[in-house]
């Protein structure tokens, strides 16, 4: 079976008439430099000269960016650029990208990560913007593809199972991906295969915290260090990152009841009463984050965490 060549997550955006801009927003705007390469990959494949540029904040406050929009090329016929986080644009320069999406360069295309909700309520809503606000899981599951698609460019073998842990062990930000997954390649040196236990000595844990030290102290009942490694987590946590602890803790929870050992040798599977607890925690974990529970994530949380290690 030939495998798609854009991730199923962006194939209509691809596929279809190309759109002023695109719009990534919660856990999808880790995703925005990946989007930004794929756009080019599909207008160079349509025979265009293409330029991609990625974009800061302080780009945006030294210079204006729509009249570099507006301004044509003289070299290439299309261009591509991703911008800051919506969050990090201060008003002056919102306004003016606002004003420039009214009435927009053909042959620009802008991608916009967003993680602030009055952002994506306001950019969204514009004609010809086109929004997506994917599940973590989607997320991790476009990462995790794209790191066994670059480790076989390689010659090299990631499973599944060790691309989906690289993704949620460094984080849904595609550029941190890239850089884990190229030192993974060469640290593997001739071998063919990269396993769980590669990506836990070259790759670096996203966050202060790493979710799985904490997973597998909530597995053995482990109650001091799983609370203390959670209170750190929260303390510098948003809302998305609870959402991502949930997706990890069920990813190993599965895998050890699955009798996977959760990648560390000698370590006891958990029971199927154990596993079904633990994800059914997760579950009403994952509504009341939602805003069902009426309290904050860290007080949702650790209330379930608390039980679970009664």
């Amino acid at each position: 079976m030939t495998t798609p060549r854009y991730p199923a997550l962006f194939q209509p955006w691809l596929a279809g008439d190309p759109s002023p801009a695109y719009l990534l927003a919660g856990e999808g705007a880790g995703l925005a430099d990946l989007l930004g390469e794929l756009l080019r990959t599909r207008f160079q494949d349509e025979g265009a000269a293409v330029e991609l540029r990625l974009m800061t904040a302080a780009d945006l406050e030294r210079e204006s960016p729509s009249v570099e929009w507006r301004t044509p090329s003289f070299f290439v016929s299309r261009r591509v650029f991703v911008l800051p986080d919506i969050d990090e644009i201060r008003k002056a320069a919102r306004k003016e990208l606002l004003s420039y999406l009214a009435e927009p360069e053909p042959s620009v295309t802008l991608v916009l990560p967003c993680s602030d909700r009055d952002g994506l309520k306001t950019f969204s809503a514009i004609p010809g913007v086109r929004s997506a606000s994917p599940r973590e899981d989607q997320v991790v599951s476009v990462l995790a593809r794209y790191a066994t698609t670059m480790a076989a460019e390689a010659g090299k073998a990631l499973d599944d199972d060790a691309a989906e842990f690289l993704a949620r062990w460094v984080g849904t930000d595609f550029s941190r991906i890239k850089a884990e997954t190229r030192k993974l390649l060469s640290f593997a040196g001739e071998r063919n295969e990269i396993g769980e236990e590669d990506i836990r000595i070259v790759c670096v844990s996203g966050g202060e915290v790493n979710p799985f030290r904490l997973a597998e102290a909530l597995f053995l009942r482990n109650g001091p260090e799983c609370i203390a490694l959670f209170r750190k987590f929260a303390g510098g946590a948003d809302s998305s990152d609870f959402h991502g602890l949930v997706g990890a803790i069920a990813w190993g929870a599965r895998k050890r009841m699955g009798g996977a050992g959760y990648g560390q040798r000698g370590r006891p599977a958990l029971s199927p009463e154990r596993g079904g607890a633990i994800l059914s925690a997760l579950s009403r974990i994952d509504r009341g984050l939602k805003g069902e529970s009426g309290l904050s994530p860290e007080q949702l949380f650790e209330i379930y965490l608390l039980k679970l290690l009664a």
